[in-house]
């Protein structure tokens, strides 16, 4: 009876790994796959999410570069379909594949705490390699994420329409740029000025398959003192270049939007925020709007400025 009734735990358990390619052991540890360890193998070295017992539905977006389907047949790429997924069942849930990213996977998750996802896969020259990161799942809560939801969209806006309408006298302006409407920008402005598909050309859409990089006190740092960690660089297309050409006018226009007044209680609510947008790709700049928004407040005079 003893071996019938182990043996049925034991069955039990299989099932509910089903969601995963694998699951954990008892005490939380996976034996290593066989093959080759990469430690750059998954996109990110390790990934943070959050959970708030199923208030808000919060995913993640891990993938494998190197199984791209454009790869250079010079570096051996990964056959993207001998990837498979290991994780941690009791958190996170398998929901297939991700096809916006070179080898993607959407995991989303069921409970806080902490899990390790692994994958393996084969090069087309048939070397097995295998890789592994930590996740992070911090617990939400359900009335903290209302108060970030509610400050990510308080409706505040900033007057994008001036821009280029009116130039600031000689040394003054946004950070060198003598637009005299961008010497003030509201510090209790909407997130959603920028980060939306729909809102204005500097867009760079906020999805997981970027911020899931980042820990809570990372993105707090972020938007409250426009503090990237270390390595960190620009992915709107309009500071990337502008970065290499003058990156302390960069770094003065990334500071003059990301330094929000914002109260500590609403602070980890705007993180939880974050954490549940759908991942998607990132919005790109609209080059051509930007330059007809310009061209608009100059009511079309000759020497409007051009598109940065």
């Amino acid at each position: 009876m003893v071996r019938v009734s182990r043996n049925l735990r034991n069955a039990a358990k299989l099932l509910a790994c089903a969601a995963i390619a694998a699951c954990s052991s008892d005490d939380g540890k996976t034996e290593a796959p066989d093959g080759v360890h990469r430690d750059n193998l998954i996109a990110f070295p390790r990934f943070y999410t959050a959970f708030d017992d199923n208030a808000h539905e919060y995913a993640f977006t891990p993938s494998v570069p190197s199984a791209a389907d454009n790869a250079d047949p010079a570096l051996d790429p990964i056959v993207a379909s001998s990837l498979k997924w290991q994780g941690d069942s009791k958190t996170l849930v398998d929901m297939g594949e991700f096809p916006d990213l070179p080898g993607g996977r959407l995991i989303k998750t069921k409970a806080s705490g902490s899990a390790v996802l692994k994958v393996t896969g084969t090069t087309k020259s048939g070397v097995k390699v295998w890789g592994d990161a930590p996740v992070t799942i911090s617990k939400a809560t359900a009335e903290e994420w209302a108060k970030g939801d509610a400050r990510y969209n308080n409706g505040k806006m900033v007057d994008f329409t001036m821009l280029g309408g009116m130039r600031a006298a000689d040394g003054m302006g946004l950070c060198g740029i003598p637009i005299s409407t961008m010497q003030s920008i509201p510090k209790d402005s909407a997130c959603t000025n920028c980060h939306n598909s729909m809102a204005s050309s500097f867009s760079v859409e906020h999805t997981p398959t970027q911020t899931a990089g980042y820990a809570d006190s990372d993105l707090i740092q972020i938007f409250t003192m426009a503090q990237k960690p270390a390595g960190g660089g620009f992915n709107s297309p309009l500071l990337k270049p502008l970065a290499m050409m003058s990156p302390e006018t960069a770094d003065c226009i990334y500071k003059a939007f990301h330094t929000w007044d914002i109260d500590e209680d609403t602070r980890d609510g705007i993180v939880w925020k974050l954490r549940s947008i759908a991942p998607k790709k990132q919005a790109a700049i609209d080059i051509g709007r930007l330059i007809m928004m310009a061209r608009a407040a100059m009511g079309g005079a000759a020497g409007a400025p051009a598109a940065p």
